[in-house]
């Protein structure tokens, strides 16, 4: 029997339609085999990650039994340097999940100008404006230099006053020194996820140093109560990511809503 099967296999070997036929299908059944594994391996990791999401919106379900404002969250931000009260915060922003809209709510913002800014999108219009009117300016005074006509000129003069008015003003002085720290300008602009438009919005008045050491993220109740939970720590987590970073993912938003709504129909997960 030995001896057969040589045969055959020294026959197919030596014969060119025979080899042809041997590797097409030894390829075919790589392909398979690789399609195969392939599919294993998609199956696993879908199921894992069913599994794991499922398991995600169980906690947040569990949270909300022992939660006396279901789905509503208060993240505060607090300086832990000069603050000790939770009620004493600089900034809350509460996620009402029932009503789908965020609020924003400023606190305690006395000796916080390093984060804090009153009117800072009103500064950035000054020194966008001062830079119109230097543009203007120089473009009439051209104009005047090859028409030698008055009324270019004082065109010209009403401009340089109007400038001269805004730079010596005592906002247009606040301008100018915030615009010579660019660093500290373009800090503000504190991100965070609004719920109604279900996309990001800015409170401007808010720089991103705010996620520096000096100040902490809680989560409390209505009565600043500070609250510990799977829920509450993925949200401050996302909170702090997403002020600075909008292509953070917002998987914890979409597990509170799909928690919500799988509990409010009573569907078993």
């Amino acid at each position: 029997m030995i001896d057969d099967f040589q045969c055959q296999l020294i026959k197919i070997l030596t014969e060119d339609k025979d080899i042809y036929r041997l590797l097409y299908s030894v390829l075919y059944l790589c392909i398979i085999i690789i399609i195969g594994i392939f599919f294993y391996w998609d199956t696993i990791y879908k199921n894992a990650k069913k599994y794991s999401k499922c398991n995600n919106i169980s906690k947040i379900i569990d949270d909300n039994y022992y939660n006396e404002t279901p789905y509503i969250y208060n993240i505060i931000i607090i300086n832990t340097k000069k603050i000790k009260k939770s009620s004493e915060y600089i900034l809350k922003i509460t996620y009402n999940f029932n009503k789908m809209i965020v609020d924003v709510s400023f606190g305690n913002m006395e000796g916080e100008e390093n984060i804090f800014m009153y009117r800072n999108s009103d500064y950035t219009g000054i020194i966008k404006t001062l830079d119109e009117l230097k543009k203007t300016m120089s473009e009439l005074n051209k104009i005047y230099k090859k028409s030698n006509d008055n009324s270019d000129l004082l065109l010209y003069n009403k401009t340089a006053i109007e400038y001269s008015e805004l730079i010596n003003s005592k906002d247009g002085k606040k301008a100018l020194e915030l615009n010579n720290d660019k660093d500290f300008i373009n800090s503000f602009g504190y991100k965070y996820f609004n719920l109604e438009k279900m996309t990001y919005d800015t409170i401007e008045d808010i720089s991103t140093r705010i996620n520096s050491n000096d100040y902490k993220y809680y989560a409390v109740d209505k009565n600043y109560n500070i609250v510990h939970s799977y829920t509450t720590n993925e949200l401050i987590k996302f909170t702090k990511e997403y002020s600075n970073n909008t292509n953070y993912p917002i998987a914890i938003i979409d597990y509170i809503i799909f928690s919500k709504i799988q509990q409010k129909n009573n569907i078993n997960i």
